[in-house]
């Protein structure tokens, strides 16, 4: 799964905060934006800086796994992309440290746009109308949205983008309280006072001191945002497998991140979100680098969600079943072109 930095970021957090009648006053910043743009890519394989960042607090892959998960993304992607890559030594990071790169000019960008669901502060009213500006304005059709979500929440009671984000917005608060339930190695809660679970934060690393294109960690990323809304992320809880977004450092103007969290932890609830799928460390590291060509797919390509298709590895996991997933896949079925998700370029990224 990915949640990307989209064009409607700023619109979408502009509207959030000054209301909709503002939008083009309070906007106008929109003209300093610039566009990440396609990678020029080598003739030859395309080499990827990689970092492990770690929560001590939190289970996490050994040295042997994030192998595997890697030789999985590798040969994934060159069977659906037709592409090689190659992958640097992996560089372990402690969760803390890779947290100071984040400028600290930056910090206030991403106060305004977190839902403080931990506080239990916020209104979910003005957040589901953002969510429904946001995934009209996206351009996604909504129809094979409506299919992907349907059999994880309630029925809806009209077929419209301003309906799927209130319902949307419903089912994320419902379903991150049971994250915030999972206990950690510490016996306290996975999710805690500290920002490294939101979305928005790892966000603001790119503009740091971040020399990587993949970051792969142990840490749990679920959060509640008003900006860049998706359908795969509100039905798992706000919980994001995976976020490619800016990055200045990156050889190709973003990185990656992939969370090994939902593959390794072994709690009851994640299982029933797995359909009921338990995995060995093994199959746990191969699913988990399957799942992070997907990832790798938004930074090489800005390849889109194809959501009604499930032969892409562009389509998300829906929840966790990751086995069922990536047993439908199939490139023959899913071709580079095929669809307007499909085509280089179909995801903007702004910065």
């Amino acid at each position: 799964m990915q949640s990307t930095i989209s064009i409607l970021k700023l619109i979408i957090r502009c509207s959030f905060l000054l209301g909709t009648v503002h939008l083009l006053v309070g906007c106008s910043m929109m003209q300093s934006q610039k566009m990440v743009p396609l990678p020029k890519l080598p003739a030859g394989p395309i080499e990827l800086r990689v970092a492990h960042v770690t929560n001590p607090r939190l289970p996490r892959m050994n040295e042997g796994q994030l192998q595997v998960l890697l030789n999985a993304a590798r040969e994934t992607f060159r069977h659906h992309f037709g592409l090689e890559l190659r992958f640097s030594s992996i560089t372990e990071i402690d969760i803390e440290a890779l947290f100071r790169l984040i400028p600290s000019e930056r910090e206030s960008e991403a106060a305004e746009q977190i839902y403080d669901f931990k506080n239990g502060n916020g209104d979910p009213a003005t957040l589901s109308r953002a969510f429904g500006q946001a995934l009209k304005e996206e351009g996604n059709a909504l129809l094979p949205m409506l299919a992907y979500v349907r059999p994880y929440m309630r029925e809806l009671r009209e077929e419209s983008y301003e309906e799927l984000g209130r319902a949307l917005v419903e089912v994320q608060l419902e379903r991150i309280r049971h994250w915030q339930t999972i206990p950690a190695l510490d016996k306290n809660p996975v999710i805690d006072g500290s920002p490294y679970n939101e979305y928005s934060i790892w966000n603001l690393l790119g503009y740091g001191e971040l020399p990587y294109e993949l970051v792969i960690t142990n840490q749990i990323l679920a959060s509640v945002e008003a900006v860049d809304p998706s359908v795969h992320t509100s039905i798992r809880g706000g919980y994001n497998n995976g976020i490619t977004t800016y990055s200045r450092l990156s050889r190709f103007g973003s990185y990656s991140v992939w969370s090994t969290f939902a593959f390794t932890t072994d709690d009851p609830w994640v299982r029933e979100m797995r359909d009921g799928e338990t995995f060995t460390p093994a199959e746990a590291a191969r699913l988990a680098g399957v799942g992070a060509a997907h990832e790798l797919g938004h930074q090489i390509f800005h390849f889109g969600h194809p959501y009604e298709n499930p032969a892409c590895v562009m389509n998300p996991v829906p929840m966790f079943a990751y086995r069922a997933w990536a047993e439908k896949l199939s490139p023959e079925d899913c071709r580079v072109g095929s669809s307007q998700q499909m085509k280089p370029g179909a995801f903007k990224f702004i910065y």
